[in-house]
């Protein structure tokens, strides 16, 4: 498949996608990119590889920085710090598996993160089928 392509489908996805789609979607990339930056910081002996390893890291921090600036304080103040809290560690963790070269401090955050993930997933199944019954 062509970027072109590949670049429409991406675009069509994201544009017709509900909130809760976009933010699986958000957290689907964030764990690719994570594990990128695992596999890339394991591997950092050349430049080359430790300049892909700065990339992925760097969205990985990017997609932080979005699900913060997604929560709704005024819906639930107390889950909303909560997040904010892991967020803030998780990002923390990026920043610091790359500067230390300790890509052991992705695989101990991964597990969460992919946890939260599935919370979300099943959080919209629950929210979609709810709609789907009320239409």
């Amino acid at each position: 498949m062509d970027q072109k392509l590949r670049d429409f489908y991406l675009d069509a996805q994201i544009k017709n996608a509900t909130p809760g789609q976009l933010l699986i979607m958000l957290y689907d990339h964030l764990i690719q990119n994570a594990e990128c930056a695992d596999a890339e910081i394991s591997a950092a002996e050349n430049p080359d590889v430790l300049f892909r390893a700065s990339k992925s890291i760097s969205r990985c921090i990017n997609i932080m920085t979005e699900l913060n600036r997604s929560l709704n304080h005024s819906v639930d103040p107390t889950l909303c710090k909560t997040l904010s809290n892991l967020y803030l560690f998780f990002t923390q963790e990026f920043s610091g598996a790359f500067d230390k070269r300790e890509a052991k401090r992705i695989r101990a955050i991964l597990p969460l993160i992919r946890e939260l993930r599935n919370a979300w997933f099943t959080a919209d199944l629950r929210v979609g089928n709810s709609q789907a019954v009320a239409a």
